[in-house]
């Protein structure tokens, strides 16, 4: 399976240079820390009582689970790396690698739940990759300048707000199993939105830690990730996370390649049939995605388990 995306990203090696090693590396291991993370947050998540939905009580009476701050702290190793990762390498080529943290997640769940990995989980893991491989080898993402205007930044905030805003409103009237949809949806939103803004923090830091605090992303960053964490945290909590996590895992890069195309003026191949071979790469990865929560693993719901 590695042998696929390795095959696809040696096919525009020459493109990005020596650092493409460090950003694919960076990223993967990216995906990794998420997908523990996600599976031991469902686990203290899922467990809360349904009332606390979209609340901050829900944060504060999980981080008195331990399984849930191991979980936290996974997602900051993994931020940590996702962030390194875009202070050298493009959105379109980052992001979709993050798709990965289902496949890590797969294991992980597999071994909390008792259950064994069958051959269709395996063979929906290695579409993901191949579809990886092939958008990574026929797009060649390149690196753009993340530099927006004020303006532009601020329609974005206001769109990126009303559609996270209209998944809460459509999650809170609709029922659990909805609810868990579009709060993933929600929080992939989101987290898009937050990659983004990552992006271009890091570049701001390339002024000096001084120059970022007297600027306006690193502040809108640590409130746009307490809202993608609240929402994903909910999405968790409402139901089995074959519903939620593959929702957050293909809306995240989805968001976050389109703000970097639209946006940063970030690059994939347009020439000749390219489009239709990475269209086809990213249909490969979705379906793949959601075959996978066909897997008793990823779709086991613990509502019962409820205190």
């Amino acid at each position: 399976m590695v042998a696929l995306l390795g095959f696809g990203l040696r096919v525009f090696h020459h493109h990005i240079g020596r650092s493409l090693v460090s950003v694919v590396a960076l990223s993967i291991a990216s995906a990794a820390s998420y997908g523990l993370a996600a599976v031991l947050q469902h686990h203290a998540a899922i467990r809360q009582p349904p009332e606390l939905s979209v609340r901050v009580g829900l944060l504060v009476r999980l981080a008195r689970r331990p399984m849930w701050l191991v979980g936290n702290a996974l997602d900051g190793v993994g931020y940590l790396l996702q962030f390194l990762a875009l202070r050298r390498g493009a959105l379109p080529l980052v992001e979709p690698l993050l798709v990965l943290s289902l496949v890590f997640a797969l294991p992980v769940a597999a071994w909390l739940d008792h259950r064994r990995i069958s051959r269709a989980d395996i063979g929906s893991t290695v579409v993901i990759m191949a579809g990886l491989a092939l958008f990574l080898g026929v797009a060649r993402p390149g690196l753009g300048r993340p530099h927006v205007s004020a303006v532009a930044w601020t329609v974005l905030t206001v769109v990126i707000a009303a559609a996270c805003g209209a998944m809460v409103l459509g999650a809170r009237r609709g029922s659990r199993p909805l609810a868990a949809v579009l709060l993933g949806a929600g929080s992939g939103t989101a987290f898009g939105y937050v990659a983004a803004l990552t992006e271009r923090t890091g570049h701001i830091l390339n002024g000096g830690v001084v120059h970022t605090l007297g600027t306006w992303e690193p502040y809108a960053l640590v409130v746009g990730g307490v809202a993608a964490l609240l929402l994903t945290q909910s999405a968790f909590h409402a139901g089995a996370l074959r519903l939620s996590l593959p929702t957050l895992t293909v809306a995240q890069p989805l968001v976050a390649v389109v703000i970097g195309l639209g946006l940063f003026g970030e690059r994939v191949a347009s020439h000749g049939l390219a489009p239709v071979w990475e269209g086809l790469g990213l249909a490969m990865v979705v379906f793949g995605v959601f075959a996978l929560t066909r897997s008793p693993v990823i779709g086991v719901d613990q509502t019962g388990d409820r205190p």
